[in-house]
C-alpha cells in the first residue's frame, strides 16, 4: 500500500507529462512521416509503441497494432511491455546510487562482494561489469550451450550458480569489449548483497517511485497481474505464436516492464535529475577505456555515440518477442522511444527514421555519410527475382570476423537462401549484388576482385573459401560423445551419409560444416576438436559471446 500511496501523492504534486486533452507539438506533416514508418503494422497484428519527447514534454505518442491478439486490445502510450537489455541503464543507475551513497566503489572487485566467483588471473571489477569488458562469459549463451528450456523458471541464484561455475573467461579482463549479460545479473546481485533489497525493491524505492513511474517494474514473479501488459509474440502477420518467457524471474540485464509514459518521465531525469543529480549523469556517461587505452562507445549501460553529426546517447533491447529501443540527442533535447511486442521489430530503425524525420534541418551529415545502411535496406526498396545462374555467382562458404563467423550461401529450387547459425533462411534480392536475409534484416552486398569473392554484411567483410571434403573415414574419427562440466551437458557427434552432426538437448540435429582440419561451424557454434596424439580427445566451442568451452570425449 506504501508505494500506491506514494505514487499518489507524486501524481497529485507533479507536473503531468500527459493530458487528457494532450495537444501535439510535432508538426502534423513529421506526425504522418512518424506513421509512415509504422504502416508496417497490419490490422489485427502485434504492433508497436512511439514517444517523442522534447524539452520534457512528450510531443507526440502513437500506438500500432494490437498488445493483445486474443482480445484485441490496441497499444497505447501506456501499454506496459518488457524492454530487454534497455534495462540495463536502469541496473547502472542502482550501482551509480550505491556508489554515490559511498556503499560501494564502481571500481571494487567483484569478488569482495560475490565471493564464490572464481579467482581469476585478472581482478574483475565492478566497472568491468558495467562495460562489457570483464571477459565473463554471458549467461544466456551458456544455457542454450546446455540446453536448457527457456520456458522453464530461471531466477537471479539460478544465473550466478551457472555464471561462477565457469572456469574460464572469454579474454583477459579490460582487454576487450564483448556484450554479457553476465556482467548486469551480477550486478543486480551486488546490489542484493549490498543492500539486502532485490533489484526490483531498490528501484522502486530510489528511482520509480521518486520519478512518478506509476506502471514501471521489474518482472521477478511469473504470476504476478500487471495492468495493460503486452504479450510478447513471434512470427510473422498470420502466424504470430506466444513468445512472453513467463518464468524469467529476476533483475539486472533485463526484465523491466513500462510503458511509453513512463520513460519519458524517466527522460526528463537526464536533464533536470530529481535522482541521482549531477552525480548519477556523469557516472552514466562516462564511457569504458580499455587497457591499452581505446575508449569504447559503452558507458554504465548507456551507448554514447553520434548519428548524422549529432551525439547521441541510445540503447536497445530485445528479449523473448518484444523489442524496445531509447534514442536520445541531448544537445537538441529531443529523445525518441520505441517499444514493440512482435519478434521481427527492427526498433533501432524505428528510431532513426523518426529521428530523421523531426531533426532534419539539425544533422551535419547525411545519412550514407553517417555509416547508416545503405539504399539495400529502405523500406521503400523494391525486391526483385534474379535467374539462377544470376545466384548461383555468389554460391559458397564465406569466413570473417563479424556474427556469426560464418555464412553458406546455397541456390535450391532457383531460391537463394543462407545457412546461418546452422539454419536456413530465406535471401531477397535488390540488385545482382545487393540482397538482405529476410526476417532478420541483414543486408549483404557482393563483390569479385581478381578471383576473390567476399561478402559484406553489417561493416563486416566475409571471404569466399573452398569447402573442404573430408573423408568418410576421417569424420568417423570424430564421432562420439563429449561432455562439460561447466554447462553440466552431453553432445553427441554423429556420421550421416557425407557429413558429421551434432546432438545437443532442446536442438535439433545440425550438420557441422568443415572449415579446415579440425575446425568446423554449425548451429552458430565454431566447432574445433582437440588431439591426443592422432586421436581426438576432445573439442573446444566459440559461440559468440561465450568463447573457449571445454568438452572432453567420453572414453578418451
Amino acid at each position: 500500500m506504501r508505494r500506491v500511496f506514494v505514487l499518489v501523492l507524486i501524481t497529485l504534486l507533479a507536473v503531468p507529462i500527459f493530458t487528457n486533452a494532450q495537444r501535439w507539438t510535432l508538426d502534423e506533416s513529421i506526425r504522418k512521416q512518424i506513421d509512415e514508418v509504422f504502416d508496417f503494422v497490419s490490422v489485427g497484428d502485434p504492433g508497436c509503441a512511439l514517444g517523442v519527447v522534447q524539452n520534457g514534454q512528450v510531443a507526440y505518442a502513437k500506438g500500432y497494432g494490437l498488445a493483445n491478439l486474443d482480445w484485441g486490445i490496441p497499444v497505447s502510450s501506456s501499454t506496459v511491455f518488457d524492454i530487454g537489455s534497455v534495462s540495463k541503464q536502469f541496473t547502472s543507475t542502482a550501482i551509480a546510487l550505491l556508489d554515490i551513497d559511498g556503499v560501494l566503489s564502481i571500481d571494487d572487485d567483484v569478488r569482495e562482494w560475490i565471493p564464490e566467483l572464481p579467482e581469476y588471473q585478472r581482478t574483475i571489477t565492478i566497472r568491468h561489469l558495467l562495460n562489457h569488458t570483464s571477459g565473463i562469459r554471458d549467461y544466456l549463451t551458456l544455457m542454450d550451450l546446455a540446453g536448457t528450456d527457456f520456458n522453464n523458471v530461471f531466477d537471479e541464484f539460478d544465473g550466478v550458480e551457472l555464471i561462477t561455475r565457469q572456469r574460464a573467461l572469454n579474454f583477459e579482463p579490460g582487454s576487450e569489449f564483448l556484450y554479457s549479460n553476465s556482467g548486469y545479473l551480477l550486478l543486480a546481485n551486488i546490489v542484493r548483497r549490498a543492500t539486502d533489497k532485490s533489484m526490483r525493491q531498490f528501484l522502486e524505492e530510489r528511482v520509480f517511485d521518486p520519478l512518478g513511474m506509476a506502471h514501471t517494474s521489474i518482472w521477478d514473479l511469473n504470476t504476478e497481474i500487471v495492468h495493460e501488459r503486452a504479450t510478447g509474440y513471434s512470427g510473422a502477420p498470420g502466424n504470430w505464436s506466444i513468445d512472453h518467457a513467463w518464468n524469467f524471474q529476476m533483475g539486472g540485464d533485463g526484465q523491466v516492464i513500462t510503458s511509453i509514459e513512463d520513460l519519458a518521465r524517466w527522460d526528463a531525469n537526464f536533464y533536470e535529475p530529481v535522482v541521482g543529480g549531477q552525480g548519477l549523469l556523469n557516472r552514466l556517461h562516462t564511457r569504458g577505456i580499455l587497457n591499452n587505452g581505446d575508449t569504447i562507445d559503452y558507458a554504465l549501460g548507456l551507448t554514447v555515440d553520434e548519428y548524422r553529426g549529432l551525439n547521441r546517447v541510445q540503447h536497445g533491447g530485445a528479449w523473448a518477442g518484444f523489442r524496445a529501443m531509447i534514442v536520445r540527442f541531448p544537445e537538441q533535447h529531443t529523445s525518441f522511444i520505441v517499444e514493440c511486442n512482435r519478434g521481427d521489430a527492427n526498433v533501432g530503425a524505428y528510431a532513426d527514421e523518426a529521428a530523421d524525420a523531426v531533426l532534419a534541418d539539425l544533422f551535419t551529415e547525411a545519412v550514407a555519410d553517417a555509416g547508416q545502411e545503405d539504399a539495400s535496406t529502405a523500406v521503400d526498396r523494391e525486391p526483385v527475382e534474379l535467374p539462377s545462374e544470376v545466384l548461383e555467382r555468389w554460391e559458397g562458404v564465406y569466413v570473417g570476423e563479424g556474427n556469426p563467423p560464418v555464412f553458406v550461401f546455397e541456390v535450391s529450387d532457383g531460391k537463394f537462401n543462407v545457412l546461418a547459425q546452422g539454419r536456413p533462411y530465406p535471401v531477397r534480392a535488390f540488385s545482382e549484388t545487393e540482397f538482405e536475409v529476410v526476417g532478420v534484416g541483414i543486408p549483404v552486398t557482393f563483390s569479385e576482385d581478381h578471383g576473390i569473392t567476399t561478402a559484406i554484411s553489417r561493416g563486416d567483410t566475409y571471404t569466399r573459401v573452398e569447402r573442404p571434403t573430408p573423408s568418410t573415414e576421417q569424420l568417423q574419427a570424430y564421432v562420439g560423445s563429449y561432455s562439460s562440466p561447466e554447462i553440466d551437458a552431453v553432445w553427441e557427434i554423429t556420421l550421416g551419409g557425407d557429413a558429421i552432426e551434432l546432438h545437443r538437448a532442446g536442438e535439433d540435429p545440425a550438420e557441422l560444416i568443415p572449415l579446415g582440419p579440425d575446425e568446423f561451424n554449425g548451429a552458430g557454434l565454431g566447432i574445433t576438436f582437440v588431439r591426443a596424439g592422432r586421436r581426438i580427445s576432445g573439442l573446444t566451442v566459440d559461440a559468440g559471446r561465450v568463447k573457449g568451452i571445454k568438452f572432453s570425449r567420453e572414453g578418451s
